[in-house]
């Protein structure tokens, strides 16, 4: 048996032998993802003025790396159509799940490329959200529906999305016309 799947088996009977752990970890891979976007209006909204121009650039390289890597994780998944682990190793997962691909992981796909901007930009508070979204991840493979190696290339893929996105954003808020600059409260920088 390869890593990725004795992991798999080893980390969700551990869950299933402690209660609280397989209950959080229910909660976290089913509803972890949508902390993240909460936690980015607090920070457009929250903190001080002298860090709100590049906190609120941060977020807008989130936000457009985020909606890459949806489309890029839709054409990868139906590329690759990599069973699930559930699927693969004949269990039942600990969070009911269609049998599509396991690679990519979208959650951690989309949550890694949502978060990270601000991660780099706000430390060491931006680490913490960033750490949440790989907690999800680590969650969903507890939970049977990924390998870890379904995380780390997701993790992988989103970085290099999110590089590219924070190079690009300065540039296209530049093209935005001035009244919407204004409007959204960005600065080119």
């Amino acid at each position: 048996m390869d890593l990725d799947s004795a992991s798999v088996l080893w980390l969700r009977t551990a869950a299933l032998a402690v209660p609280w752990l397989a209950t959080s970890a229910i909660l976290i891979a089913n509803y972890g993802v949508f902390v993240l976007p909460v936690v980015l209006v607090i920070a457009w909204f929250g903190g001080d003025q002298h860090s709100t121009p590049r906190r609120r650039r941060a977020i807008v390289a989130g936000c457009l790396a985020a909606a890459v890597a949806i489309c890029i994780g839709l054409v990868l998944e139906r590329a690759l159509a990599r069973p699930r682990p559930f699927v693969a190793l004949g269990f039942v997962p600990l969070v009911e799940h269609a049998a599509d691909s396991s690679f990519p992981s979208d959650h951690t796909l989309f949550g890694v490329a949502l978060v990270t901007p601000l991660a780099w930009t706000l430390r060491p508070g931006g680490l913490l959200i960033l750490i949440w979204a790989l907690l999800v991840g680590a969650a969903r493979v507890v939970a049977g529906l990924h390998y870890p190696s379904d995380i780390l290339g997701s993790v992988g893929l989103a970085l290099v999305l999110d590089a590219i996105a924070v190079s690009v954003t300065s540039p296209l808020l530049v093209a935005l016309p001035a009244g919407a600059r204004s409007l959204l409260g960005v600065d080119p920088g």
